[in-house]
């Protein structure tokens, strides 16, 4: 009898001891010490680039943090800074320079903007208008002189001039390789052709001949294929086309390039400047400036015996400057600056400068990439030239060249930066270009001009 007894106590107890345990687990609670959340961003970080140029001395580079749409650092460059680029982890800009400063490359890691190391290389004298660069699989940084038909090397791991002189054709303009192949592909727009760098050697394997006045190049993501934009001379003879390179043939085959491209409603006078390569659907978008139009070419599953197919070529609501499309493969957007672009004054990177005054466009085109049609224009400032779009494809960053602000001191030309999510495709911020004067302070009675900003690149 007394072990029931015990038995029976031992059960009441247990289920005492549950109930009272449950009752008070709100009680408890209190004095459970949390982990503490971990601090920052917790996404990976990414940031949005503009270069712009200082009329009243060294140019910079601005940085927006891709989650935070925050300025979280401003790089200085050089002097008439031209071309921003990317090598890896790193950000390059090449500055021309001027009677007093020789041509410069700046180069430092692009997600460290406060507190990265800030290398300056000086380019050989030799070395005549530079005016765009490339990498490859070598890791070295090959700059285009435009003006001494020449290539400069930066080696990687020293950053400095370790090849000052590769002989290329008549006026390069563009470099096109990256990180999956050991070439590089450099425009010349003067001589109409593209000459091929073993980056192994450094030395020139041939020319491609391709269309009337190239302007610009992109590599596929895999290196299999170079898409030169050809920007033509504004006549039916030579239209704005895309020559499409296959890189296992190059030089040294008659067939290298397997497809010539006309691109845009009226090919003879499109004047197309630029070319974005968009990775998951293997298509090509190419910015024509002399119509409103973005033409679309297919480049999935392409060969030698199955070369690439124009899409469509997208009406817009006004002349484009550039393009780019988003990683995640959705949807397709557009800067239109609405610049005057003319067979005799085409637009492109080279002249985009001389012409930012009379780009007076305000408008990114939203493209839906499965319809192929525009769906929308969001409002941006005035002189919208660039336009890039973030890794994770949540937002896309557009400069405005022309802009201006108004504040207690009146209205102000000044250059912005549109930040765009892509979600709703609408504008987050804008934020103003950083101040000519880096010491000039801000008050309800002054306000800093700006420096002009006019190309964006987004990292990684």
């Amino acid at each position: 009898m007394k072990s029931r007894f015990q038995v029976l106590w031992l059960v009441v107890g247990a289920a005492l001891f549950l109930l009272l345990t449950t009752g008070c687990n709100d009680n408890l609670r209190q004095f459970i010490t949390p982990i503490p959340p971990a601090t920052g961003d917790p996404k990976a970080p990414a940031n949005a680039v503009t270069l712009s140029t200082n009329p009243s001395g060294n140019g910079s580079n601005m940085h927006i943090n891709v989650s935070g749409d925050t300025n979280v650092g401003v790089v200085s460059v050089g002097i008439s800074p031209v071309f921003l680029g990317k090598n890896g982890g790193n950000a390059f800009v090449i500055n021309s320079g001027d009677a007093s400063n020789p041509a410069t490359v700046t180069v430092y890691t692009a997600l460290l903007p406060q507190s990265a190391i800030v290398s300056t290389v000086t380019l050989p004298t030799t070395a005549k208008q530079p005016v765009a660069g490339g990498t490859s699989s070598s890791g070295n940084t090959y700059i285009v002189n435009r003006g001494s038909n020449d290539v400069s090397v930066i080696a990687a791991g020293i950053q400095a001039v370790t090849v000052p002189s590769i002989p290329v054709g008549t006026e390069p303009v563009m470099i096109a390789g990256n990180a999956t192949n050991n070439q590089i592909f450099v425009v010349n727009h003067g001589s109409g052709n593209v000459t091929q760098i073993s980056t192994i050697d450094n030395t020139v394997v041939g020319n491609i001949t391709v269309g009337k006045s190239p302007i610009w190049a992109v590599m596929s993501a895999d290196g299999l294929f170079v898409f030169v934009v050809n920007q033509g001379d504004g006549t039916a003879a030579n239209p704005g086309s895309i020559s499409v390179i296959d890189t296992s043939l190059g030089a040294t085959s008659p067939n290298a390039v397997i497809a010539t491209i006309p691109v845009g409603n009226t090919p003879a006078t499109s004047l197309p400047n630029f070319a974005f390569y968009q990775p998951s659907l293997q298509r090509l978008y190419v910015s024509n400036t002399g119509e409103s139009t973005i033409s679309v070419i297919n480049a999935n599953g392409i060969s030698s015996t199955n070369p690439p197919v124009k899409l469509k070529d997208i009406t817009v609501s006004g002349n484009p400057t550039s393009v780019t499309a988003l990683a995640n493969g959705t949807k397709a957007y557009a800067a239109l600056g609405n610049c005057p672009s003319s067979a005799g004054s085409p637009v492109n990177h080279i002249t985009i400068l001389s012409v930012l005054p009379t780009c007076t466009g305000n408008l990114v085109s939203v493209i839906d990439a499965e319809a192929l049609v525009e769906t929308k224009t969001i409002p941006v400032g005035t002189g919208a030239v660039s336009i890039d779009s973030s890794f994770d494809s949540s937002k896309v960053f557009a400069v405005n060249a022309n802009d201006s602000v108004t504040n207690s001191t009146g209205t102000h030309a000044a250059g912005t930066i549109s930040d765009i999510r892509t979600n709703t495709d609408s504008e987050v911020i804008r934020m103003l270009a950083p101040q000519q004067d880096l010491t000039c302070q801000v008050s309800a009675t002054m306000f800093c001009p700006v420096q002009t900003p006019f190309k964006v690149l987004a990292f990684p």
